[in-house]
């Protein structure tokens, strides 16, 4: 078990955790997981996506010299998973407070707590405050590894510190890429129904899917120009990006989402307590969001150029609460999606914490060469029942109990 910290990629500021078999690497700034690895043989495979626009140079953004190319600090410095609060989606202005593009936990410095860190035979994990700003929301953050789990664990608690009701919208933006990433691989989660957005939205000149969609199944979604697409099945680079939420059912208990490569033999899997788990002061993320990023982009920072190749493969595989990935504005405007709230509310010196798991890990044989259908609850396992009618267990914490007492 270890923990140290490091200077990653472009000389950013990081936390490295790590056992035998797994580790991650979390950004000081912004809250980057760039790395999220298991070792395969005498290597390690990263699942998360590292954009080959993200700045490597070391220099502090500047509007001056990098808007026009990144847009914004955001994509400057994008990498794997961050927490997006208290606006999921594009920059907004709600109630006076200007808000960037998901919010102040993507876009703001977190301050690592040395007097909290926990360092033993069985645990590693640290404590991490976001930087003050302009809106009222306090946050701490506390990320999490335990020996045997391939699981990275992080819990936010966010606290209103100002007098007035808040309104603020949340999520996990998990984003997958190459190596781990790759044309055959299949995607499942437990969504009961999904909807593509309506048109008037960032995917109108890059998408393929049929502005509006609903439908019950991820293997049969209608397309703009007829016919059906299987968005279980990554197809590879075809020159599209597209969107995609799907709720789960109210009477869920965790939520879950997964992604599986055939051919390493390796499942990445996010979970969370669903909406009939969540406890009064815990938050539940109601939506499943595919971001299917597979060269439909031709401007930068995407491409290098207006007009030239998108070289971006990525699969956001996301979990939220919001409507789509259209800010908070939108969601005090559109407050259901699918049957659940897009926004939530925090009264005046109230605090309310959001969970998160995410693993990485093997499975045996073929049991989940066909996907995923199922993933129950066992004590001390997520159970992962495949296609095939076989299953993988993989050692985890799925009632966040660990978490919860270190972040306390």
């Amino acid at each position: 078990m270890k923990m140290e910290q490091i200077l990653e990629n472009g000389n950013r500021e990081a936390m490295f955790l790590s056992h035998d078999k797994f580790r991650l690497i979390i950004d000081i700034e912004k809250g980057m997981v760039p790395e999220l690895s298991f070792k395969k043989e005498n290597g390690w495979i990263n699942a998360h996506w590292n954009p080959w626009f993200r700045a490597n140079s070391g220099e502090i953004w500047n509007e001056n010299i990098h808007g026009e190319f990144w847009k914004s600090p955001l994509l400057y410095d994008i990498a794997g998973n961050f927490s997006c609060i208290p606006n999921f989606g594009p920059d907004c202005k709600v109630r006076n407070y200007n808000i960037p593009a998901h919010g102040f936990t993507a876009d703001g410095k977190w301050c690592v707590n040395e007097k909290k860190n926990l360092i033993s035979d069985e645990f590693i994990g640290f404590n991490s405050i976001l930087q003050k700003n302009s809106h009222p929301f306090h946050y701490e953050k506390t990320d999490l590894i335990i020996k045997d789990h391939d699981v990275h664990y992080s819990g936010i608690t966010i606290l209103n510190t100002g007098t007035d009701i808040e309104p603020y919208n949340y999520a996990w933006h998990n984003t997958v890429g190459a190596p781990f990433l790759e044309r055959g691989c299949i995607v499942d989660n437990n969504a009961v129904v999904f909807a593509v957005p309506a048109q008037g939205g960032e995917f109108d000149s890059t998408g393929r899917l049929e502005f509006g969609a609903e439908t019950d199944s991820l293997e049969n979604v209608p397309l703009r120009n007829g016919g059906v697409a299987d968005l279980r099945k990554i197809p590879g680079v075809i020159g599209y990006t597209d969107f995609i939420s799907g709720a789960v059912s109210r009477d869920c208990e965790l939520c879950w989402n997964t992604v599986v490569n055939p051919g390493l033999k390796m499942v990445y899997i996010s979970f969370s307590p669903g909406p009939a788990a969540t406890e009064n002061d815990e938050i539940s993320l109601y939506f499943h969001d595919l971001w299917m990023n597979f060269g439909g982009r031709s401007y930068p920072p995407w491409a290098a150029g207006e007009g030239l190749t998108d070289m971006t493969f990525c699969l956001g595989a996301e979990n939220a609460t919001g409507y789509f990935a259209n800010s908070l504005k939108d969601s005090l405007d559109n407050p259901v999606l699918l049957g659940f709230p897009t926004y939530k509310l925090i009264k005046p010196g109230k605090q309310k914490m959001l969970l998160y798991g995410t693993a990485l890990d093997i499975y045996n044989d073929d049991c989940l060469d066909k996907g995923v259908r199922t993933v129950e609850t066992d004590d001390g396992y997520l159970v992962l029942t495949g296609y095939s009618g076989k299953y993988a267990r993989i050692k985890a914490d799925w009632k966040f109990q660990n978490l919860k007492s270190f972040a306390v």
